[in-house]
């Protein structure tokens, strides 16, 4: 028996309830709410009155059997916890709100094996299309486009990954770097590290070969990567146990703005002071990095951009070519000449 104090759920009305409360047949409420011709445009806005008071809402499940479509798009991201993601999501979906498209965003948490099952359940949902900031070599892309052939890919942040019918959307990685080192080298840093996902699941690599082009004409530096998993434990750790050897980098260029925050930390385990004994370039710009202590340094980029770009090319398939977002480094207080 249900408890009279617990309020009680609608039931969500169907397409038999919107015709019943229109008083017309269902097959013109197919019609009128699919916007297919033979119905008068009087009857029409009746029709989608009567949905709208009913809050009625299409079976996406059936539309998508009958249709091969279902007016909704995965987004694949590798690390949520990672602020930059959801910055992008919020202006994806803004630009999906136009075409009254949806988006259905999930995290891969650097697992090729988890990021290819949820490649196949948007698959078997019959998503219209993918965004995916892919793991390692992007290689499990290739198993939606089996399920999906012909729907746009979008490769988000990962120049590198390279394999037919997808477009990139991503910062300018190459000036990204460029921006970062220079700026360190021209204060006097001469051991520069640059944190990197492990080998094996990496896939924004065309940072890596515009750090790597450093590293090998050092004149007179020392430029490491510094491999680690991107969660913030991780990276305290590992950057915890290098300012503890003989000869630490004096500067460390992180992967993104999220990171640096665990780079501080460790900095602050050890009585390091950043902007004075290690130097820190972010990347991202996140609306927080100002309000650090002191503020990050870090390459900006319209994380807005990046997510109405990749929509467009998800809902229009003639969209092919690649999307390089402009950047520059916005300085502050988290650099230094090394003491």
């Amino acid at each position: 028996m249900r408890d009279p104090d617990t309020p009680e759920l609608p039931v969500q009305a169907g397409i038999k309830d919107v015709a019943r409360a229109a008083a017309v047949s269902v097959s013109l409420v197919s019609l009128a709410l699919n916007g297919r011709p033979g119905v008068s445009e009087a009857t029409r806005a009746h029709i989608h009155s009567v949905a709208k008071e009913l809050r009625y809402t299409a079976n996406q499940g059936a539309r998508a059997l009958r249709t091969g479509r279902s007016d909704t798009v995965g987004v694949l991201a590798r690390n949520l916890s990672n602020p930059f993601f959801l910055d992008v999501l919020v202006a994806a979906q803004a630009e999906a709100d136009t075409t009254r498209s949806t988006i259905m965003m999930v995290d891969s948490h650097y697992s090729v094996e988890r990021e290819t099952e949820h490649l196949l359940h948007m698959a078997a949902q019959r998503f219209d299309g993918l965004a995916i900031a892919p793991t390692g070599s992007g290689s499990s892309i290739e198993v939606w486009q089996r399920q999906r052939p012909g729907t746009p890919v979008v490769v988000l942040n990962a120049r590198a990954v390279e394999l037919d019918g997808i477009v990139h959307v991503g910062p300018a990685d190459d000036d990204a770097v460029d921006l970062a080192v220079r700026h360190l080298t021209s204060l006097g840093h001469r051991r520069i590290g640059m944190i990197t996902a492990p080998s094996a699941v990496v896939a924004d690599r065309s940072r890596l070969i515009a750090f790597q082009r450093y590293a090998e004409r050092p004149e007179g530096r020392e430029f490491s990567f510094i491999e680690t998993a991107l969660d913030l434990d991780s990276v305290s750790e590992t950057i915890l146990s290098l300012l503890l050897t003989p000869n630490p980098p004096t500067a460390v260029i992180t992967s993104s703005d999220h990171t640096a925050q665990a780079v501080y930390a460790a900095a602050a385990m050890v009585g390091a002071r950043i902007g004075r004994d290690l130097s820190v370039v972010g990347h991202d710009d996140l609306s927080t990095s100002a309000f650090l202590d002191p503020p990050l340094t870090t390459v900006r980029l319209s994380r807005s951009s990046i997510g109405r770009e990749t929509l467009r090319r998800l809902l229009d398939a003639s969209i092919t070519v690649n999307h390089v977002e402009p950047v520059q480094l916005i300085v502050r207080g988290s650099t230094a000449p090394p003491v």
